[in-house]
């Protein structure tokens, strides 16, 4: 890839990019995992973005469109990408990190980095024991996830196979063919599908909805109830079979789903201000659309 492939646009191209297909692409959000058993909890919410609303049509585990329902994670990853791929013109909230803190990148550029991931660690468990004897003994953070208020380090316990999985299997294939924009490192083309990094825990921070929602009990039901009636009130529409859905599904999923499709909804809509006027680390570190 030439250094021009690189995020460089000026706002005016970004504004005319926008312009012309922002408000026409599907959107999809995805909450993602590294689990051995990764279709037991990815979910993907899927709208359409006409004007200032969105409208969710269909809010589904990933298992139900890959071959046999399987749930193993190889197979759960390559769905995703071929859905990536397959939507063209569409752009897709994804719940992990697209890179690491700038100290742990040993100089690289964002594309150098992902182009080497792999061969640098050679697993989950070594990239997370990398990570720590490189970090010390305080787990670091990028610049965006200390701005959105983000849970977790990228290699945090919680977080580190969703960040090995996900830029190996899924941001770095798709980057290296060329079947993929990931913004904001890279320029958003017209007919390639845009990925972008998105955080539901920080995006209901910002709406100051962020409480306990995920469990069996009916007062953690209520409570996803609570949420998405809540966003239902900010330009998105759901009809009543997926309303349902996502309040039924104990884990959360469906519902984080739900808010990263939103996230990208509203960051597609101010696309030109932010990429257009994001420093120079944002392009290194990566960024999240909240």
């Amino acid at each position: 890839m030439s250094s021009s492939e690189v995020c460089g646009t000026t706002e005016s191209e970004l504004y005319m990019i926008f312009a012309a297909t922002g408000r026409k692409r599907r959107v999809y959000g995805v909450d993602f995992s590294g689990a051995k058993d990764a279709g037991r909890k990815i979910w993907i919410s899927e709208g359409v973005a006409e004007d200032d609303v969105l409208t969710v049509l269909k809010c589904y585990p990933i298992s139900d469109i890959v071959a046999n329902n399987s749930k193993e994670r190889h197979a759960c990853l390559s769905a995703l990408r071929d859905l990536i791929i397959s939507n063209k013109h569409s752009v897709f909230g994804m719940d992990f990190p697209f890179s690491l803190p700038h100290k742990l990148m040993s100089g690289k550029d964002w594309y150098s980095f992902v182009s080497d991931f792999p061969h640098e660690y050679q697993s989950a468990d070594e990239f997370k024991k990398a990570m720590r004897i490189a970090g010390g003994k305080t787990e670091l953070k990028r610049l965006t996830d200390i701005e959105v208020k983000a849970p977790f380090s990228i290699y945090n316990l919680w977080v580190y196979k969703q960040t090995y999985y996900g830029i190996r299997d899924v941001v770095r294939p798709l980057v290296m063919s060329g079947e993929a924009c990931a913004l904001p490192m890279q320029k958003p083309k017209e007919d390639n599908p845009w990925i972008m990094e998105t955080c539901p825990a920080s995006t209901l921070k910002s709406e100051d909805l962020y409480i306990s929602y995920k469990g069996r009990t009916e007062k953690e039901r209520q409570t996803r109830k609570h949420i998405l009636d809540e966003m239902l009130h900010k330009g998105i529409t759901v009809p009543d079979e997926i309303r349902e859905k996502i309040i039924d599904n104990k884990d959360g999923d469906a519902l984080d789903s739900f808010i990263a499709a939103y996230a990208t909804f509203r960051s597609v809509r101010n696309l030109d201000d932010i990429i257009g006027n994001l420093p120079d680390i944002y392009l290194r570190e990566g960024y999240t659309f909240f």
